[in-house]
């Protein structure tokens, strides 16, 4: 006789008192008087259901693939010119004020002169003729935010030099870091690196989906609402605060992990066909739970960041300013 997939509530989704480890019980497979497996409509279902479900969650809660590749290739390539250039700073092959190593104080500041493009942009009306889309300047932005700084820190030789060129390379590295913050930040609440700003509703409109995929795969209806469901409340109730959704990042966020962890576990003693797929999918559960319950944190972390980031820009102007004044008049 053939076996199921073991039902939610024999997966220790909790820690219970009295049980050891082993391997997880299963039950024998339910049948129709002709003889033939009750979830077979069910699992044909679940097989064409959760792989369009697990990539409508990737597609609305992350970067794509390409994203993520090309945004980890930029930082690869951007470290390693770091490195080589702190380790060849003294050799003597770059000078701030001639050549290569004078247009290189030029392209870097004009980089980072372009940064003001995308906050224009978004502040212009979205019928408008200006060129470009305000996803396309806010992926320029990124770029343009490494690469001016790594030409600025050529041209300087990677040391600070006189006190002019000090204040202007530390603003540098200051704004440098602070954006790299707000990226991490906007990253949080918004859909990959679009300009699509996630909304609490949204994620659990998610979150039901995925609940409903797993429940056609085969998981009990009445074990999910009592296992997973109640992540979900949790989740979206804290979202909605900022001190509640501070608290939920690391308190929930441990025990979904947790969750997730033993739900994968057991599934993946099953030699049942949908297990494979039930763990991705619970998965992209617990990731839209633990998005949804750190957002109110996430937003107004993001909004403290705006707040701070264009005085730190603006600083950043004058600063510059004042090296190249300094710098042709002296």
């Amino acid at each position: 006789m053939g076996l199921r997939l073991p039902a939610l509530g024999e997966l220790p989704l909790e820690p219970r008192s009295g049980r050891e480890g082993g391997e997880a019980p299963f039950a024998a497979e339910q049948r129709e008087p002709n003889g033939r497996p009750a979830n077979t409509m069910a699992t044909s279902a679940a097989r064409s259901a959760i792989p369009a479900e697990r990539k409508r969650a990737k597609r609305t809660l992350g970067a794509s693939f390409a994203e993520q590749a090309i945004s980890l290739a930029v930082l690869v390539l951007v470290a390693g010119a770091v490195a080589f250039g702190w380790l060849h700073r003294h050799d003597g092959w770059v000078d701030p004020e001639f050549g290569w190593g004078y247009a290189l104080g030029i392209i870097g500041g004009s980089m980072m002169l372009l940064l003001l493009a995308y906050p224009l942009r978004k502040r212009t009306r979205p019928r408008s003729r200006a060129v470009g889309s305000v996803g396309f300047w806010f992926r320029l932005h990124m770029l343009l935010g490494l690469l001016g700084p790594l030409a600025v820190l050529f041209h300087s030789r990677f040391t600070f030099g006189a006190i002019n060129s000090a204040v202007a390379l530390g603003a540098m590295i200051v704004v440098a870091t602070s954006g790299l913050v707000g990226r991490f930040f906007y990253s949080r609440v918004h859909r990959g690196y679009s300009d699509r700003k996630l909304e609490l509703r949204a994620l659990k409109q998610e979150m039901d989906g995925l609940l409903g995929v797993l429940a056609e795969g085969g998981l009990p209806p009445n074990e999910i609402r009592e296992r997973l469901q109640p992540f979900e409340d949790g989740a979206v109730s804290a979202g909605g605060a900022f001190w509640t959704s501070a608290r939920a990042v690391i308190g929930l966020g441990l025990r979904t992990r947790g969750a997730e962890r033993r739900l994968r576990a057991s599934l993946a003693r099953s030699d049942d066909a949908r297990a494979a797929m039930l763990a991705e999918t619970a998965t992209h559960f617990f990731q839209a739970t633990r998005r949804a319950a750190e957002f109110a944190f996430y937003d107004r972390l993001l909004r403290l960041w705006h707040l701070l980031h264009l005085p730190l820009f603006i600083l950043l102007v004058a600063a510059v300013i004042l090296h190249i004044v300094a710098v042709h008049m002296y």
